[in-house]
């Protein structure tokens, strides 16, 4: 099994750095890992443009496909190993503005604001502050677009819904014109941008299966910032050879809306919204530059490992916004869906994983941590964005990837594995993993040389779901990782369970594979430290610590046939440098006390759901 995953490994490493560009490789119906970015923004973005990027959807795909291109500030860029597939997702609200205000023959482009968006500074931090000044004006009133630029408030109308109409197909255009069908494949869509006040986010990135989508893009102005709106009008208007999802991205930002168990508005759900739910939404973004949305220590979790790239401290009573609660959080959110599901017969929250970037200077991808040129610094690593923005520049990280198992390297396959869910996220590591569940597989199964072939046979892939009619031993579960070339070693799996019993739920987590022959300790079912370590003096790791790859066939001690469940693997790295450390090693500066100074890099699965029988 090791010298077959490893030949699997290099064949997609190999792929991806374009040693078989010449020809596509056949279909493989066991399917290959393919990476990717569905969270990316160019200078059609207004707040991308206003810090600077000029960068349109045209340079943000060639830079997906490994070409170089000059970012905000003169740094020129290009990735070390292209993207497999992406997609531009440029704000829907001001794509009609920003394109009026930058076109030399609008009738407003001499307009103060226009002049001011177009004269907004590249310095990071003065840019911000003018982003934030410029802002508020269409957030004050969700449903109104900015009067002085559209001619009027109305959303459904005027200048600005006009001229959107004419940028929506722009992108359409571009996004066809870069499609390689077997090598890089893009995806029309577009970040529906709902906000809550102050900047709290219900945003969502809404990606197409083909060329057949809506004449028009329905914005979050129009649906006034309301999700159950968005579903609606997809269900509506995406029809017949028009297929969509639509992805939450970084719940951390939720403010306890994105995730909870009501409707956006504070009404409660009914099964009809519960199902057009489940059906527009089976994925979440659960990692990107603005943090970690899987979970967080002590809000439903004592997990050490949910203190990852945290943007927010729990809120304080009486606070609202800035900090986190329990219902932000993914984890949370697939333990509530169990509870869900026994009261209304369909679980919304049953999510698959993927991460991306959100990056704003159209480097689709450019994840690693060492010579990330739009995070270097270290210049005021603790100092707030802007009294409106209370974040620190050093608390964001570079993004995370989207990985897929697909049976090739086209928008159907792509499109086909994100809808069932065949999804993994890394933290910006292409480390790869694989998981599986099924009531007849072999203890050793993980070893044996057609594990692919007996796993999807007599089982279910990560984003399946197994039911109990006739069994009342766990299922076994089998999970194969393998490491980034370009990264760290691995150093464990870890599986963790959600389960519920009435309207309780619960969590635990389990190291099931360790690196450098190490076992789990029976009591505690983690594992011993492989005493892998990070000098900080010039980031150099522990030689010879740590697993190429990791594998193991795994069974739940603690199965209950009668109960609702969900299982999804996390793979963890060696530690490393963190991008801040870099920076300050280059500039010679002092490594900054309040951020993390090195980083874990891990890879997590989609879940496997188990039902009872009577379910």
């Amino acid at each position: 099994m090791r010298r077959i995953a490893l030949s699997m490994a290099l064949g997609v490493f190999l792929a991806a750095t374009g040693a078989f560009a010449q020809t596509a490789p056949p279909q493989n119906p066991l399917r290959n890992a393919y990476f990717g970015d569905l969270h990316v923004h160019t200078s059609y973005s207004l707040d991308a443009y206003i810090m600077g990027n000029r960068n349109d959807p045209r340079a943000a795909y060639r830079f997906g496909r490994g070409e170089p291109i000059t970012l905000p500030g003169n740094v020129k860029s290009q990735l070390a190993v292209p993207l497999d597939f992406m997609a531009v997702t440029d704000h829907d609200i001001w794509l009609g503005e920003l394109a009026l205000c930058t076109d030399p023959k609008s009738d407003v482009y001499a307009n103060d604001f226009c002049t001011a968006i177009r004269n907004s500074s590249t310095d990071r931090e003065a840019s911000q502050r003018t982003m934030f000044a410029l802002l508020p004006p269409s957030l004050k009133n969700p449903s109104e677009r900015v009067a002085e630029i559209c001619g009027g408030p109305d959303a459904a109308s005027g200048n600005c819904y006009e001229r959107s109409k004419t940028t929506w197909k722009e992108l359409q255009q571009i996004a066809n014109e870069n499609y390689q069908p077997g090598k890089f494949t893009t995806l029309i869509g577009f970040e529906w941008t709902a906000n809550l006040k102050r900047f709290g986010m219900l945003h969502r990135n809404v990606i197409f299966r083909g060329t057949k989508v809506p004449d028009v893009v329905q914005s979050a102005i129009q649906l006034n910032n309301t999700p159950e709106r968005l579903w609606e009008w997809l269900e509506r208007d995406c029809t017949g050879e028009c297929e969509v999802l639509a992805i939450p991205h970084n719940t951390n930002f939720g403010w306890g809306v994105a995730l909870d168990s009501r409707n956006s508005d504070g009404t409660p759900f009914t099964k009809e919204i519960l199902t057009r739910r489940a059906k527009t939404e089976p994925l979440i973004e659960i990692f990107q530059q603005k943090g970690n949305s899987e979970c967080a220590p002590g809000l439903g979790t004592t997990d050490e490992q949910c203190g990852f790239e945290q943007l927010f401290q729990a809120c304080k009573e009486g606070q609202h916004d800035f900090c986190a609660v329990a219902s932000d959080y993914v984890r949370n959110a697939l333990k509530t869906g169990l509870v869900l599901e026994d009261q209304f017969g369909v679980n919304p929250f049953r999510y698959g994983f993927i991460a991306d970037t959100d990056t704003h200077t159209s480097d689709a991808g450019n994840t690693e941590e060492q010579g990330r040129p739009t995070l270097s610094g270290p210049v005021n690593e603790d100092a707030p964005i802007s009294k409106t923005f209370p974040i620190a520049m050093g608390a964001f990280n570079p993004g995370g990837l989207a990985g897929v198992w697909a049976e090739e390297n086209t928008r159907e396959a792509i499109f086909d594995a994100l809808k069932r869910r065949e999804t993994f996220a890394t933290s910006g590591t292409r480390a790869r993993v694989r998981f599986f569940a099924g009531w007849n597989y072999p203890a050793n199964l993980d070893h044996q040389r057609n594990l692919l072939d007996i796993a999807y046979r007599t089982g279910v892939p990560m984003g399946g779901q197994l039911s109990g009619p006739g069994h009342t031993a766990s299922p076994k579960f089998v999970v194969w990782a393998a490491k980034d070339p370009r990264s760290a070693n691995l150093q464990r799996i870890q599986i963790v369970k959600g389960w519920s019993k009435g309207t309780e739920t619960f969590e635990k987590t389990y190291d099931v594979a360790c690196s450098d022959g190490l076992q789990p300790a029976p009591a505690t079912h983690a594992c011993p430290s492989n005493g892998a370590t990070v000098s900080l003096t010039d980031c150099a790791v522990t030689p010879n610590k740590g697993a190429a790859e990791l594998s193991t066939t795994w069974t739940d001690p603690e199965f209950d046939p009668s109960l609702h469940a969900f299982y999804y693997a996390r793979v963890l790295e060696n530690p490393t440098c963190r991008w801040s450390t870099h920076a300050a090693l280059v500039a010679k500066t002092s490594i900054p006390k309040s951020l993390p100074a090195t980083i874990q890099e891990r890879a997590w699965s989609s879940p496997i759901w188990y039902e009872p029988a009577a379910h």
